[in-house]
């Protein structure tokens, strides 16, 4: 109580304005006055708003990584979450929806990939044959999740085919396997 008593002896009046910032007019005894202008306090929502430069970032990720590959990329680049906190892959797949991102699988068949059932259409063969060609390289896989779900490269004119008897170590290899989703981060 003595601490705001002796606070009070310097100053007369205080009038506060709020508009597009803070302005505080101060009367003090004896005539003196001085305007002190403060910018708005933001409110809670904007203190966690994931900065822009993230945003762009997981942008162009997108075009490359799985959400989980982008969390960890991040986390590893250090860029900051809005929370202050690490990323994790609900929070990428979050920041994707919230801010209208294009998702990877859209984004994979816009370039021209094929789904797992066009895929083993276009080879004439089953399913489960497409994944185990990508497993060996015989084809390529994009991965579009973290579950193993994938979009293929068109085949092409010399698509690999069945060929009974003969090892699948031992047959032609996509030249540049690098399956996204074992891709060190």
């Amino acid at each position: 109580m003595q601490l705001l008593q002796r606070r009070r002896w310097w100053r007369e009046d205080v009038t506060l304005n709020r508009d597009q910032q803070i302005t505080a007019h101060i009367r003090f005894k004896g005539g003196a006055h001085r305007t002190l202008k403060l910018p708005l306090p933001l409110k809670s929502w904007q203190r966690w708003v994931t900065p822009a430069a993230v945003i762009e970032e997981i942008d162009a990720l997108l075009n490359h990584h799985t959400v989980l590959q982008i969390a960890k990329i991040l986390n590893k680049r250090g860029f900051p979450s809005g929370t202050g906190r690490p990323f994790n892959a609900k929070m990428v797949a979050r920041l994707q929806r919230n801010y209208c991102l294009k998702p990877r699988y859209d984004r994979l068949r816009e370039a021209g990939l094929l789904t797992l059932q066009e895929m083993a259409d276009a080879l004439h063969v089953t399913p489960t044959s497409v994944k185990i060609w990508n497993r060996r390289g015989l084809i390529r896989g994009h991965a579009y999740s973290d579950k193993n779900e994938c979009l293929y490269d068109p085949p092409g004119n010399d698509a690999p085919r069945k060929t009974m008897g003969v090892k699948l170590s031992c047959r032609r290899r996509h030249p540049d396997v690098v399956s996204d989703r074992r891709e060190e981060v």
